[in-house]
């Protein structure tokens, strides 16, 4: 029979083995492993990952972490957004300048400030370079109620935080400048006045008319871009352009038309000035675009990668053309505010083979009067705007290797698209 001064021992002696073990633990769980970090989603391959401390999975900052042997096509986790109240302190002078409601007087979101009348854009068309834009737009501003505006003004994601070049609208934005009497375009004002200039009068003749605000930035922008000072704790951007937007204008029509992210990725190439570009340029290009990818991962999550412009942060996301074309990543902030239900997607590749179905179902989202089958057929008819020319008179081809290693990086990405979107056309069957 054990005494009492033996059960004590053994209690003890547990004990002190459970803490050591406990210690050991912990020790190996911070130290440097080679144990590969994947993130959900990642279509990087492990070879290409570099060596990280390793983290205790349990951080809630680093919910994108992925165990060994665990499903990296299951998607990324959806990250809890940051509660409004926690954030719409930093944005006062633009949550400040709108009104709760909007006049019902009209079909356009509008205001007035005394006896003058304020607008914003009734919808706003989400898209990348070289995914259809501008056509688009040209044949949906034919409608006979949708005003044609200056098509991309930058406001939201970069005049609002001091960008100031002029790539777009030249004139028009310096005489909204000028007018708007500051040195950059960062004001709502300036917003304002940029449609007052163009459609106001317009709408108050005829309360039908709406206008929208197709600029590209909005797919990728943030809310605020020095988020790491405002929220420290935060491992990923916290604030989207979708969360502000969605906050002065819950109902707010979202358009969206996409396009295969390969060849959107090679006609957006083939756009550079440089007579040498050709299909081993553009490999070594490739090639080059998927080893900073990895290097940005194997230090951050891929929602990071595709957000984040450090070099210049407030300036169009240039230098993230691999990440341009991981649809999914931006697309799903904007369905998490608005909802999939309140946001109409479509595809280039749709667009170009039936035009007119695509319109008609574009027409039918925004709430405007049908349009006679003859006067579809005409606009549709018409020549298709901002065609990479370039590219057609170079009469080249990507190479299969090249376009293996691009459809490799993509599809788990398109995969999550496709689910997303329930759709699986959003695959591009590869």
């Amino acid at each position: 029979m054990v005494s009492k001064t033996q059960r004590a021992s053994m209690i003890t002696f547990g004990c002190l083995v459970l803490t050591v073990i406990w210690f050991v633990s912990y020790t190996l769980t911070w130290k440097v492993s080679k144990l590969h970090v994947a993130y959900p989603g990642s279509s990087l391959s492990n070879e290409l990952l570099f060596r990280v401390p390793a983290i205790p999975l349990g951080r809630e900052n680093n919910s994108c972490l992925v165990k060994d042997g665990e499903s990296a096509t299951k998607g990324p986790p959806k990250k809890q957004r940051i509660p409004k109240k926690r954030w719409e302190r930093h944005f006062q002078q633009v949550l400040g300048r709108f009104p709760v409601n909007f006049s019902s007087e009209f079909r356009n979101p509008c205001w007035y400030e005394g006896t003058e009348l304020q607008c914003v854009p009734y919808f706003y068309q989400l898209g990348s370079y070289k995914c259809g834009t501008t056509d688009l737009w040209d044949k949906l501003t034919q409608h006979p109620d949708v005003l044609p505006v200056a098509k991309e003004p930058h406001w939201w994601a970069l005049r609002r935080l001091g960008y100031t070049d002029t790539p777009i609208h030249k004139d028009l934005v310096l005489h909204i400048r000028n007018e708007t009497g500051q040195d950059d375009d960062s004001s709502v004002q300036w917003y304002l006045n940029l449609y007052k200039n163009q459609s106001v009068e317009l709408i108050q003749k005829n309360p039908k008319l709406i206008f929208g605000d197709a600029s590209i930035s909005n797919l990728w922008g943030l809310g605020i871009y020095n988020w790491k000072e405002h929220f420290p704790n935060q491992t990923d951007p916290p604030i989207f352009l979708s969360d502000l937007i969605h906050a002065v204008q819950p109902t707010a029509k979202i358009t969206v038309i996409l396009r295969d992210p390969v060849e959107k990725l090679w006609t957006t190439y083939m756009l550079r000035r440089s007579v040498t570009q050709d299909s081993s340029t553009f490999d070594t290009y490739t090639n080059r675009l998927i080893k900073k990818a990895a290097k940005c991962e194997s230090i951050h999550t891929p929602l990071y990668c595709a957000f984040t412009n450090e070099a210049r942060p407030v300036s169009p996301l240039r230098n993230q053309k691999l990440y341009q074309g991981v649809f999914f990543l931006y697309l799903r902030e904007w369905i998490e505010v608005f909802e999939s239900k309140n946001i109409h997607v479509l595809r280039l590749e749709d667009w170009k083979s039936n035009q007119i179905n695509e319109l008609e179902r574009l027409i039918k989202y925004l709430k405007l009067d049908r349009l006679p089958t003859e006067t579809l057929t005409f606009i549709v008819s018409q020549s298709t705007t901002n065609v990479n020319k370039k590219a057609r008179k170079r009469n080249m081809t990507m190479w299969q290797s090249t376009r293996k290693k691009l459809q490799k990086f993509y599809r788990p990405w398109n995969q999550h698209l496709s689910e997303l979107l329930k759709d699986q056309k959003y695959r591009w069957d590869y």
